[in-house]
């Protein structure tokens, strides 16, 4: 790709840039992307937020870096040199000096990113801010594309875009680097840990103990504490940063200047989210079972990729089924993988469904699903009518139904009743769907792509010929031609008879006369069984021979002078007939092309509408309730239940729960995301943050419902931020910026680590990343270690999280280990609340399985 290089005075480099929206914390440029990987830079920190798209943030507010009154952009030099050049007033210009001075100040306001988009959407990133000697890395964002990324514009110079090449960002390459990274932080434990597969000796290490250098092997475990390593993409892209920190050390710096030690050092690695969207990692994914995709059990059954895979038992695939359009299920995927903190989108989507739910518009949701499920995602669509590809895949009939027309045809149809349907809705007019269905889908324009189609392809003739016809009356010559082919038939009868009379009587009635469009017209003989010869092959000389051009088991065809003057007159008609097809088809194409926004815009818009739909349906199949959003910080709910294990266990008890968050340093009420003004924040204050518990701890036996309960929890807060309906009697869910978990072990041979490891990683990742706004799922951490040291690490991170005071994140814990009870290791306190689930003894029972009843409360 092209190189913009920034309008302003530097030092030449090779990286490449763009921005996103708003970035948490700071004032500074972001990623953009350009397949298949691109990497960033930039010297301005200055940008205007957009709306439009989702943007990327810091975790927490104070990693600032330039402040904002020290942002400027750089001023267009004209064509003078940099020695003669003078500004307006006169200013004289600058010296080597300030010059050596300016753009030494230049390199720390860099910020060097990485970006990587891959297929279906994944996308990566990493960037360097060299002020702060930090590199912030993300978890890969699924189903992203290019709607979370935001590219410069030629009003915006301080970038420069350079497209990588592949092997720059590879995943193992980038894990090396990242293990080789020597963090400066004064109180990391000097601990020396070293395994097999280190490649340099004991005593390399021995020998640097005092610097607290490891292994690469115990590098990745702290870092695997920190940072999600199996993000593949995110790994490459830092990678991919590294490899340019390097190459500007080599092209600055001599080799051996202990000077180059000191530039671009990275000091810490901190994580970093989508601005206005909740974090949750892949493993937490896993173990709320938000999502579960299925392969065959057979493996030459299950596809050359993950394309092939099915959404299991989930909470997404109780949703899924239900989406009926590929546009719907795609963005009801990012709703899951993407919840909201902006409570008025939330809210949005909240009102819809409940409209939707109204008993009065069964009969309009049954007609907008079943026409939603008729319609076709139209920017494939119209991809491949710009590759001019008229039908599908499929064989026979189902290649033209399936087609780039009867989609066409099918979408303008079903567009223009879901309008009507929506238009009758009583009670939406307040919706911003509804506007926007009102909006853009322009019933003139739909109904006038629909007649010219309808006008110009006749499908029952595309059916049986395999291709696209053209309708008669839209073209008089080619009309006159397909008249013309028509009367062949005749025409072959006649010659027949013609050429018959030529033969000799007892040949005549095995005579035929055929026409192929790709070889002509043809005089077909039958071959006589007895001597495998032709009955007759034709008059011996002049214009009476036949040649003889191609045979069968049965017979012979053959080509006189009568044929060939058949053959100059109408051999190319079929292909005269089909060109002419073509070129009307084409200027068709180029017509309904013409339409492309609002066949697109208005094919996302059906596309959200069924993805809504799919959340409202699901929420009446399911029996869920509206939940309340507020920016309290709390966590307030009645009858909670687990939707899944609702369904597979014959009858379920219900639950309350009730904890309060933190207040924040400074006591605000928000300060993530987006999120706007809330429309329900009446009785917020009646909650109080004093004397309410931040923290749950349970107890309780095996199979008592206490990790049922942990779940059920988390999943309500989830489903209230996708903006769905919640398994609850009645909920209200303050705005929660993470989900954090410690519930699955999800052990595997490719990864050097017990399971013990595997708990530290998740409880030191949920400790590091909380906020006074995030929830904590903790259940029985510590044991799979001695059960002394397992009950003092329980008890110590609970109480390092009620410590926080002001700043403590909502928790919800169970443990085994009743000695931090018995003890009084966790001493009772306003912020923490004890809970053990019921169970009923009757001793008197005669068979054992009686004498213990689990109550689930």
């Amino acid at each position: 790709m092209a190189f913009r290089v920034p309008a302003k005075r530097h030092r030449p480099s090779s990286v490449a840039a763009s921005r996103t929206r708003n970035i948490r914390g700071r004032d500074q440029s972001s990623l953009a992307v350009s397949s298949p990987t691109l990497r960033a830079r930039t010297k301005s920190y200055t940008l205007q937020p957009s709306s439009e798209r989702v943007s990327l943030r810091t975790p927490n507010a104070q990693a600032t870096s330039v402040p904002r009154s020290s942002a400027r952009f750089p001023q267009q030099l004209g064509p003078r040199s940099f020695a003669d050049h003078r500004d307006d007033r006169g200013t004289p210009p600058e010296q080597d000096a300030d010059i050596e001075e300016r753009e030494e100040d230049d390199s720390m306001n860099e910020v060097i990113m990485a970006v990587d988009l891959r297929d279906r959407g994944t996308v990566g990133c990493a960037y360097y801010v060299a002020r702060e000697e930090k590199l912030y890395m993300m978890d890969d964002i699924r189903f992203g594309g290019m709607e979370v990324i935001e590219t410069p514009d030629e009003s915006e110079p301080a970038y420069i875009v350079e497209v990588r090449p592949s092997p720059e960002f590879g995943y193992e390459a980038g894990k090396t680097k990242l293990a080789s990274i020597r963090l400066i932080e004064d109180l990391a434990p000097h601990v020396a840990f070293v395994t097999v597969g280190d490649a340099e000796s004991y005593q390399e290490y021995a020998e640097s103990y005092d610097q607290g250098y490891t292994g690469r092997q115990g590098n990745l475990l702290r870092l695997s504490g920190l940072i999600d390593l199996e993000s593949r993409l995110t790994v490459g892209c830092a990678g991919a940063v590294l490899t340019y920190l390097q190459r500007r050390k080599a092209v600055v710096y001599l080799p051996g200047d202990k000077e180059a030690n000191q530039a671009f050092r990275i000091s810490s690695i901190e994580t970093f989210n989508l601005s206005g969207v909740m974090f949750i990692d892949a493993e937490t994914l896993c173990a709320l079972q938000i999502m579960h995709s299925q392969t065959h059990p057979q493996s030459h059954n299950q596809g050359p990729s993950a394309s092939g895979s099915k959404e299991g038992l989930s909470i997404y695939g109780l949703f899924h089924n239900l989406a009926r359009t590929p546009q719907g299920k795609h963005r009801l995927r990012q709703y899951f993988l993407r919840p909201s903190l902006d409570i008025t989108i939330i809210n949005e989507r909240l009102d819809t469904a409940t409209v939707f739910l109204r008993p009065d518009h069964s009969g309009l949701l049954d007609s907008i699903a079943k026409n939603l499920g008729q319609i076709k995602n139209m920017r494939t669509v119209v991809v491949h009518l710009r590759k001019g590809i008229s039908n599908g895949m499929a064989k026979g009939t189902g290649g033209i139904k399936s087609g780039v027309w009867s989609s066409l045809r099918s979408f303008t149809y079903c567009a223009l009743q879901i309008l009507d349907a929506i238009s009758e809705m009583m009670g939406a007019e307040g919706l911003p769907l509804r506007s926007k269905i009102l909006e853009h889908l322009d019933s003139r324009q739909l109904a006038t792509v629909g007649r010219i189609i309808i006008e110009t392809v006749d499908f029952p003739s595309s059916a049986d010929m395999h291709r696209t016809v053209v309708k008669p009356g839209v073209d008089e010559n080619l009309d006159e031609m397909k008249h013309t082919y028509d009367g062949l038939e005749d025409l072959l009868k006649k010659t027949s008879e013609s050429i018959a009379e030529t033969v000799p009587s007892e040949y005549g009635l095995d005579l035929n006369v055929i026409f192929f469009p790709q070889i002509g017209f043809l005089i077909s003989m039958k071959i006589d069984p007895h001597s495998s010869r032709p009955s007759y092959e034709g008059g011996d000389t002049g214009n009476g021979g036949w040649d003889r051009i191609f045979s069968t088991t049965s017979r012979v065809y053959y080509k006189d002078y009568r044929m060939r003057e058949l053959d100059e007159t109408f051999g190319d008609i079929y292909a005269i007939i089909c060109d002419r097809e073509i070129e009307i088809i084409y200027r068709l194409g180029q017509e309904v092309l013409q339409y492309e926004d609002l066949l697109t815009k208005a094919s996302d818009i059906c596309g959200e509408l069924d993805s809504l739909l799919a959340l409202a349906r699901g929420a009446a199949m399911y029996k869920l309730s509206r939940p309340r959003i507020t920016e309290a910080n709390i966590i307030y709910i009645e009858g909670g239940r687990h939707p899944l294990q609702e369904l597979t266990a014959p009858s379920y008890i219900a639950n309350d729960t009730f904890i309060v968050g933190g207040e924040g340093t400074n006591g605000q009420l928000y300060e993530g995301g987006d999120a706007g003004p809330s429309t329900a924040t009446c009785s917020d204050a009646s909650y109080g943050n004093q004397d309410r518990p931040s923290m749950l701890m349970m107890t309780g036996p095996n199979y008592s419902g206490k990790s049922v309960h942990l779940k059920h929890v988390a999943l309500i807060v989830y489903m209230a931020h996708v903006g769905c309906f919640v398994p609850a009697d009645t909920a209200t869910i303050g705005l929660t910026d993470k989900i954090l978990t410690r519930i699955a072990t999800k052990e595997t041979i490719t990864r050097a680590q017990s399971a013990f490891m595997i708990d530290l990683q998740q409880v030191t990742k949920a400790l590091s990343l909380a906020t006074y706004r995030s929830l904590i799922v903790i259940d029985e951490f510590g044991k799979g270690t001695d059960s002394n040291d397992g009950a003092g690490l329980a008890c110590g991170v609970f109480e390092h999280l009620l410590s926080l005071g002001p700043n403590r994140p909502k928790v919800l814990g169970t443990t085994h280990f009743h000695e931090i009870f018995e003890n009084g290791f966790l001493q009772p306190r306003p912020s923490l609340a004890f809970g053990h689930m019921e169970v009923r003894i009757d001793m008197d029972a005669e068979a054992i399985e009686d004498q213990i009843t689990y109550l689930y409360k």
